[in-house]
């Protein structure tokens, strides 16, 4: 028999993966995404401190100047402290076209209970402060629920951004 070369018209052809494929636009947002809720959860944690802080102070306050007992002022230490925390995250929240009718009654509850917060954490301060020691206790009372109400606004406006 005759020997027959066959040629074969099969050609192999070098598998190349890159060692990193590009990040598309997705995946780097949904990194980004990924950063930000890590970043939000950190600062909402720091405003749990603060904001259990400011309830002790806060009830502290409430009993010194109204007399009324720790139910009662654990009570209206609550509504006060989550109150501007609730109305400022639902404002974040709530579609664009319905955040003017609700800055109508939030903004003016927001503004009332950061000033009653702060005051109140501000006369449990100084209550326990004496000669000039007073002032930066005042101060320090003033602080807290400014400082919760930044914390709350920075970590929700990071966790609810989406592009």
């Amino acid at each position: 028999m005759a020997n027959i070369s066959r040629k074969s018209n099969i050609v192999s052809i070098a598998k190349t993966v890159p060692a990193k494929l590009p990040r598309t636009k997705k995946s780097t947002q949904k990194k980004v995404q990924s950063t930000q809720n890590v970043a939000a959860a950190r600062i909402l944690a720091v405003g749990l401190v603060l904001v259990g802080l400011s309830l002790s102070h806060l009830a502290q306050g409430i009993e010194l100047v109204t007399g009324s007992g720790p139910i009662g002022s654990w009570s209206m230490a609550i509504g006060i402290d989550l109150g501007f925390i609730a109305l400022e995250l639902a404002m974040l929240t709530a579609p664009i076209d319905l955040r003017a009718k609700l800055n109508i009654y939030a903004g003016p509850a927001i503004i009332g209970t950061l000033a009653a917060s702060a005051l109140m954490n501000a006369f449990a301060f100084a209550s326990h402060a004496t000669g000039q020691m007073v002032y930066p206790a005042i101060a320090l009372g003033c602080a807290i629920p400014a400082l919760i109400f930044a914390l709350t606004k920075t970590a929700a406006t990071l966790a609810f951004h989406q592009k």
